[in-house]
């Protein structure tokens, strides 16, 4: 299988290991379920007031939890993006492919957005005051809020705060076509093994030494390494076993992980980050699993909820919306709203997380349906050319 991390390299016999699991090619309806798992938990957090004490104390560590939707989110785009990249390898126009397609998918609503927000409202007379950014909006335009963020150590972008994850992403976007490009399998997994230490290690020596936690939580060197986990088990799963040998020690990670990660979640033990870590472990072991299960197994609901899969197509457009929402309805409309009508605290945070799920739900439906489809129909212009046998039995260019 190639290098190997301890917990995914398989110390069974031959006599014990289970049938031959090779990794799926092709659409993975698992993952589309995995992806509107994330952003379900995002949205949840995000509506559910853990920064307003909108909730009882012993329910704020569960609904905290919904913020590692973003590890989530970043292990699973290594893995899909190093697999993208690492089945393109070989084909014409390798970088040209990528970059357009990743361009097609990410920018139109990216900078639809901010185009509205930072320019068509103000044309229109209303201004951005709402928004209660003080950070270098400028920034946004080239991706460096989180850049801007680290240096100032403030959440200082209001309503577009959580820009700064997309910044990590398309950071992470620029530069990895060239390392799957010019490493071999292995190579490249010894690459994601150093950025994994290096970027835990430099996150957790960066709080000892008593730098800004936005820093610790924004800065695209400092999140690699939920990114590489991901990379690394794509790359290891396309191995000659497969899944084979990882699955059995995915198992392992996942339940030891989780045992460690349930105390820090109750407590809320932060740990100098080193959670952060951990979450990333958990999560790679997770989409192993889910791989591995995509047809049949205890995790194959995810690539069948439909629930799941409706989110997962939308999970862009409700990932950027919501905190926009969330902020421009602050004025008028708030779980308080609620609980003034019914009386009920209780019903005020459950019907604002419910009505603001499901009005970020709808936009982003329009929005995909609207705008957003209309540049991907365009991203079959950029598509590799794949090798086909010929009746001889010779790769043949198609």
């Amino acid at each position: 299988m190639g290098l190997a991390l301890p917990f995914f390299k398989s110390s069974l016999s031959t006599a014990t290991v289970q049938e031959p699991i090779p990794l799926p090619r092709g659409h993975i309806p698992a993952l589309d379920g995995i992806r509107g798992l994330a952003i379900l938990l995002v949205t949840i957090y995000r509506f559910a007031g853990t920064h307003d004490g909108g909730l009882p104390s012993w329910l704020q560590p569960a609904m905290e939890f919904g913020t590692h939707g973003v590890d989530l989110f970043f292990v699973l785009s290594g893995f899909l993006i190093t697999g993208i990249l690492f089945d393109a390898k070989g084909e014409a126009h390798y970088f040209r492919n990528f970059y357009a397609r990743r361009t097609l998918r990410i920018f139109p609503l990216y900078y639809g957005t901010l185009a509205l927000v930072l320019v068509g409202l103000p044309l229109l007379g209303l201004g951005i005051s709402w928004l209660n950014a003080t950070g270098d909006l400028n920034s946004l335009w080239w991706y460096g809020s989180n850049i801007r963020m680290s240096q100032t150590g403030l959440w200082n972008f209001g309503g577009l705060n959580h820009f700064w994850s997309l910044c990590v992403e398309e950071h992470f976007y620029l530069v990895w076509p060239l390392v799957i490009f010019a490493c071999s399998r292995k190579w490249a997994m010894r690459v994601c093994i150093t950025a994994f230490l290096a970027s835990a290690g430099a996150r957790v020596l960066w709080m000892l030494t008593g730098g800004n936690g936005a820093a610790a939580e924004v800065f695209t060197l400092f999140r690699l390494d939920a990114l590489c986990a991901g990379a690394w088990i794509a790359l290891a799963a396309r191995g000659e076993d497969g899944l084979t040998n990882m699955v059995p020690w995915a198992r392992a990670v996942l339940v030891a992980i989780g045992a460690m990660l349930l105390p820090l979640i109750a407590m809320r033990l932060q740990l100098k980050t080193i959670p952060t870590t951990l979450y990333a472990i958990f999560f790679a072991a997770f989409i192993v699993l889910a791989v591995a299960s995509a047809k049949q197994g205890w995790l194959s609901f995810l690539g069948r909820s439909k629930l799941l899969l409706w989110l997962g197509k939308y999970s862009y457009g409700m990932y950027v919306y919501q905190n926009l929402l969330l902020v421009g309805f602050a004025s008028f409309f708030t779980a308080g709203t609620i609980t003034e009508l019914t009386g009920s605290a209780a019903i005020g945070r459950i019907g604002f997380i419910l009505s603001m799920s499901l009005l970020t739900a709808g936009i982003a439906w329009v929005s995909w349906h609207a705008y957003e489809k209309r540049w991907l129909a365009w991203k079959h212009c950029f598509e590799g050319k794949k090798p086909v046998k010929s009746a001889a039995g010779a790769a043949v260019a198609t």
